[in-house]
């Protein structure tokens, strides 16, 4: 009977800090309207919204241009920014190494790299660079 009695107590603690974060998230720090656009968007548009429209773009576009074996770098995505890990999240099974395969040019106008070539483009500021196959 106490165990049944500290199983409600513990069970009843749970709920009621539950409610707290939940109230506190959605009103006090003003997150309803994520919830709201989270709870309306299909999958791909919370992915989108997460992580930024502009970016989603890229890493679509990125996505369907590059081959699951390949490796990749890139450009414009500042080291260790969030934006870059999910840059390489989304782009997994590919590899994020030194010596790629591809470049991800991302807001980084005309950036040409030894030993690679333009495959295919976005837009000005966002495309792909592949490199040259040695002989």
């Amino acid at each position: 009977m106490v165990r049944l009695r500290i199983f409600y107590v513990t069970l009843a603690a749970w709920m009621v800090l539950w409610g707290w974060f939940l109230i506190r998230d959605i009103f006090v720090k003003g997150g309803i309207k994520h919830y709201k656009v989270l709870i309306t968007r299909p999958f791909e548009g919370k992915r989108s919204y997460v992580t930024g429209d502009r970016l989603y773009e890229f890493l679509a576009f990125s996505r369907a241009n590059l081959p699951p074996d390949s490796s990749f770098s890139i450009v414009g995505l500042k080291e260790g920014d969030v934006e870059r890990v999910r840059a390489a999240y989304y782009l997994y099974p590919r590899l994020e190494t030194d010596d790629p395969q591809y470049v991800l040019v991302y807001d980084a106008p005309d950036i040409e790299r030894e030993g690679y070539y333009q495959i295919a483009k976005l837009d000005g500021s966002r495309y792909i660079l592949k490199k040259r196959k040695m002989m």
